[in-house]
């Protein structure tokens, strides 16, 4: 194979005249070993900085595993879920650490090598090309399930690799993704160690069936097509085994009385496990993709570089197909639900709580003197205020709570198994928090940066004009309505009575909470 050499520094044009003798080149080349030394101290340079970089890294990581609030987040993800890693995870860990000292004791062949050395490479574009669709979709998911399509690589490292080869890919693509994970470290390492479950999994089930002893050229690929489908399972396995469980172990259901659980608990229990079937769609036609390149590189060892164009390909398609799908169902100015699918949704929720006979509530959010945003400050500004009230409401509302852009500068959020008192309290909390926004905008006029709720007169109090507040008005099923249009109308009248007297207010049936009014 022919050598390339990599030449660290400035590129200086070839020239046929030799460096004069007073010169620097021409005293570095009269130098005896003068060249041989510049090189060596330009790599060592070079080796220096990449040195520096991993420990800082690893500095970082440190404080982070160290920081008590990386502690505390650890044990509020609850004793059962908390139970299962400190068990699970130290059985995989001897599981990877046994299977390695077997693979040491067969030693690695130069096919082994090269494999590693494909895929790490098929890896690297991929990461690269993938980095901020990756991202995106981190971040827009949250904490739902999220389908990480680097199975594509995972799985044809268990098949093709040694253990130890391929646990090494799985920890520099993993530690590579940690820097866009958006999750605390105990479950982003909860589920790399699954990912080493998976491919010990993957790699035992080659080794005990007829994949191992396949060669070009065998036409009895019955068995082998077994052997395959098998990996695919256990790879399958392993991620709902460990993190399913853990998923589950987490839920709140188990704190509640059987008694009081909602008739479908077990459904939506199997749906936070597992997933939607659109998840586990895509998490097999993952990897029935990763079983075909696998099968082209069994072949010919090149064709391992297909994980890089085909993952990158697969990503992009799912974030396009997610970014349409959303675009259906949310507003796109706020992300928040447009109100045909909250009726869709609430058909259900209600449909549920009168089987149940828990109660529902609603309640209808209106932003005070929009109109005078707009006017004052211009549409932009209305929109970037739109934008970053419906983010304090999605921050502060809870989990399971439906958020909609009615319409214009009015929102609705559903609250699901909540009354009216409680309903209440959950509608005070977001009022304050909105209040308390202070938003960076641009003045239309000059396009000076500025932050509207920042401000403060002479004795230190913020201007009234720039804080943002909301009128709200809430109402309870079925107390006030049999359905969502009847509890809407009288949320919405709630509102009008906040507006009346004074704004900035929390009103509901029988109740008129006040708070700190900024006119």
């Amino acid at each position: 194979m022919r050598k390339i050499r990599v030449v660290v520094g400035p590129v200086k044009m070839a020239s046929s005249t030799p460096p004069r003798v007073g010169s620097p080149a021409g005293r570095e080349s009269a130098r005896p070993g003068g060249s041989a030394s510049l090189n060596a101290h330009r790599v060592m340079a070079v080796l220096w900085a990449c040195l520096t970089l991993v420990v800082d890294r690893v500095r970082y990581c440190a404080r982070v595993v160290t920081h008590p609030r990386s502690m505390w987040q650890l044990w509020s993800w609850g004793r059962r879920p908390v139970t299962w890693a400190l068990i699970a995870e130290p059985v995989v860990l001897a599981l990877i650490v046994i299977a390695s000292i077997q693979a040491f004791g067969t030693g690695f062949t130069s096919l082994d090598w090269g494999y590693f050395g494909l895929l790490t490479l098929g890896a690297l574009i991929y990461l690269i090309g993938t980095n901020v669709a990756a991202e995106r979709r981190r971040g827009r998911d949250g904490n739902a399930t999220h389908v990480d399509h680097t199975s594509l690589i995972f799985f044809a490292a268990a098949v093709l690799l040694p253990v130890p080869l391929a646990i090494t890919l799985v920890f520099l693509v993993r530690t590579h993704r940690w820097w866009i994970a958006r999750k605390p470290l105990f479950k982003f390492v909860h589920s790399t160690v699954s990912i080493g479950l998976s491919v010990v999994g993957v790699h035992a089930v080659v080794e005990w069936t007829a994949v191992s002893s396949w060669a070009p050229g065998d036409t009895n690929l019955a068995p082998v097509g077994i052997g395959l489908a098998a990996a695919v399972a256990a790879y399958f396995a392993a991620q709902a085994v460990m993190v399913g469980a853990a998923r589950g172990l987490a839920s709140d259901t188990w704190d509640q009385p059987r008694s009081q659980r909602p008739p479908d608990w077990a459904r939506m229990l199997r749906l936070d496990m597992f997933g939607s079937i659109r998840d586990n769609v895509e998490i097999l036609v993952t990897l029935l993709i990763a079983m075909t390149i696998t099968c082209a590189a069994a072949l010919w060892p090149p064709l391992a570089l297909l994980v890089a164009p085909l993952g990158i390909f697969l990503t992009i398609v799912m974030q396009q197909l997610e970014d349409l799908w959303r675009s259906a169902s949310t507003d796109s100015r706020t992300g928040l639900l447009r109100p045909e699918i909250l009726r869709e949704r609430a058909a259900k929720i209600l449909d549920r709580a009168a089987r149940s006979g828990s109660p529902t509530s609603v309640m209808v959010i209106d932003l005070d003197h929009f109109k005078q945003v707009n006017d004052t400050w211009g549409h932009l500004v209305g929109d970037r205020v739109l934008t970053v009230v419906a983010a304090e409401l999605r921050r502060t509302a809870r989990a399971g709570d439906e958020l909609c852009r009615w319409g214009g500068e009015e929102m609705v959020i559903l609250l699901p198994d909540t009354d009216l008192d409680e309903a209440v309290v959950v509608a005070e909390r977001i009022r304050g928090a909105v209040e308390a926004l202070e938003i960076p905008i641009t003045r239309a006029a000059g396009g000076d940066p500025w932050v509207m709720g920042g401000a403060k007169d002479a004795a230190g109090r913020r201007r009234p004009e720039e804080v943002r507040t909301v009128s709200i008005g809430v109402a309870a099923m079925p107390e006030h309505g049999a359905n969502l249009d009847e509890a809407m109308k009288t949320a919405d009248d709630q509102v009008y009575l906040a507006k009346k007297n004074g704004r900035n207010r929390v009103c509901a049936p029988e109740r008129a909470r006040t708070t700190t009014t900024a006119a």
